[in-house]
């Protein structure tokens, strides 16, 4: 028995019985209570292609009717067949190769890719074969004393060509296990990092990637990355900054459209590169620096304390002199340039 399909309807009393009924092919089919159709005999696609089924279902008072179509779909269930079994044929010897032999049929009732036949022959000992048409023909040339006669099998068999479906056996896997990238703090907002690539050796949906991220560390109150789950393109989407983070670990997962979901995991880490961001500051806002009348002439008076947030190679300045703006000190102080 084999269950079609379930006839949908609408019950205006649910606690009223509903009664279905096929009304033709009743020998063939048959419906239960629930409108459920199935089959009670074996269908043959060459015997009957099609089947016009009609339906009825009653509540005991009313009825109410519907048409269903039924068609039958060809499978490979029948085997070729010879239109003769056994014969004997005669040739002369010293035919030239290629002298066909003899020819045979046979015919399978399935359709199309199921019905198509293919020959192949047996013994013979290499002086005969057999082409796609069924004609048998000479290979090698023939000599009745050497041997006066060749049995021959030939087989008829049926194309068949079998196609795997696909199992999500495989997770996506990423072209490396680990991501570096450089990025200056300065980098623009939304601009792209870096490209994620992971592929998947299943087909169709099973090989379908997505991507996300699923950590972050050090952990911030907001994402400072993301990632584009289609096509794997990480970008910034919080300003970076050198002094409070050098470095970030983002762990990415790559899963594919299967049922179960299979998923593989990648870390990229990026390293923020500093940039001159941050002007030098003073130790302190003023000073009150006390000196002898009779300090020597260029001996130093006070060394200031200069800081910079920035590192050694970005934060490297020097001191200006700025008196000249004070006439009256302007001759009697001088401050050096030095670099730090």
């Amino acid at each position: 028995m084999l269950y079609l399909t379930q006839v949908q309807y609408d019950a205006l009393n649910p606690h009223i019985p509903i009664e279905f009924r096929v009304l033709t092919e009743s020998a063939s089919f048959a419906i239960d209570d629930k409108g459920v159709l199935s089959t009670r005999t074996r269908l043959d696609y060459e015997s009957q292609k099609s089947y016009t089924l009609n339906i009825s279902l009653s509540d005991g008072s009313t009825a109410d009717y519907a048409t269903v179509f039924v068609r039958v779909t060809d499978v490979n269930d029948n085997s070729p067949v010879f239109g003769v079994t056994n014969t004997t044929i005669a040739i002369m010897e010293n035919r030239p190769v290629g002298t066909n032999v003899t020819s045979v049929s046979a015919t399978d009732v399935d359709e199309g890719f199921n019905g198509a036949v293919v020959y192949t022959l047996k013994g013979g000992e290499g002086k005969m074969d057999i082409d796609s048409s069924g004609f048998i023909f000479l290979q090698k040339v023939l000599d009745r004393e050497e041997q006066g006669f060749y049995n021959l099998t030939v087989i008829a068999t049926l194309n068949l060509t079998i196609t795997i479906d696909d199992e999500n056996d495989n997770a996506p896997l990423f072209s490396s296990s680990r991501y570096e990238v450089k990025v200056p703090e300065d980098q623009e907002l939304g601009s792209a990092l870096l490209t994620l690539s992971a592929t998947d050796r299943d087909a169709g949906a099973n090989a379908l990637v997505m991507y996300r991220v699923t950590d972050q560390r050090p952990q911030t109150s907001s994402p400072v990355f993301l990632i584009n789950s289609s096509t794997g393109q990480l970008s910034l989407s919080q300003q970076l900054d050198y002094e409070t983070i050098k470095e970030f670990e983002v762990k990415v997962q790559a899963s594919d459209g299967g049922q179960p979901t299979l998923s593989t995991e990648t870390l990229v880490v990026v390293h923020v590169e500093d940039v001159n961001d941050n002007p030098p500051e003073f130790s302190r806002a003023a000073y009150d620096v006390s000196v002898f009348e009779n300090h020597l002439k260029g001996s130093p008076v006070y060394t200031f304390s200069v800081a910079d947030k920035d590192e050694v190679g970005t934060s490297c300045f020097f001191c200006n002199r700025e008196l000249q703006n004070f006439p009256p000190l302007y001759n009697k102080w001088f401050l050096s340039p030095l670099v730090f």
